[in-house]
């Protein structure tokens, strides 16, 4: 950030009185710029055909990652709930229509200032399609998943604790809900 969005002077990167940490300040009006994590709200689609259970994943169209699979997600609107958000981006990026269950995973991305929650969700029918962020949407069973394949650490954390907990459901357990921290890779430092 270089100029203030209040008044358009310069900012300066300084720690502001009675704070603890370095925040754009305007140096002409006075305003703190205020920057905080990104939501980034999805759902797990699943259908369940003769004990059978498949998630539903897209196959990205736009950047980052295209060509690549993940959960239906993307950043929360203003003057919407998480839940809101979960059911809006299943719509827009597979074209489904979906019944949403509780919370299933919360994971905090720090490194690049965001928080990925995913919702489980059942699949009300099978009319599906690509919208425009996908190129191709699809059902998966956990065998069929292209994990090499697979956009973001958050989606394959997600998608492993969602079929660990399918396995718990299916002997009488339940889905849980699930926290974890993704922590940058040292492999590619930037």
């Amino acid at each position: 950030m270089k100029f203030c969005s209040e008044c358009a002077h310069p900012v300066s990167f300084v720690v502001p009185p009675d704070d603890n940490r370095p925040r754009y300040v305007c140096t002409h009006c006075g305003v703190i710029h205020y920057q905080n994590p990104k939501m980034v709200i999805g759902s797990i689609p699943v259908w369940q055909c003769e004990g059978e259970v498949s998630v539903l994943l897209c196959k990205r169209a736009i950047e980052p990652r295209h060509g690549y699979w993940t959960l239906p997600a993307g950043f929360m609107e203003n003057n919407e709930t998480t839940a809101d958000a979960a059911v809006r981006e299943t719509t827009e990026e597979a074209g489904a229509r979906i019944e949403l269950h509780p919370l299933f995973s919360l994971l905090n991305v720090a490194h690049v200032h965001q928080v990925h929650m995913f919702y489980r969700a059942s699949l009300l029918d099978l009319n599906y399609a690509a919208g425009t962020e996908s190129l191709e949407v699809k059902l998966f069973t956990e065998a069929d998943i292209p994990w090499d394949d697979i956009a973001f650490p958050t989606v394959s954390q997600t998608l492993k604790l969602f079929f660990s907990d399918t396995q718990k459901v299916q002997h009488g357990g339940e889905y849980g809900f699930h926290t974890h921290d993704i922590l940058k890779s040292m492999r590619n430092p930037d």
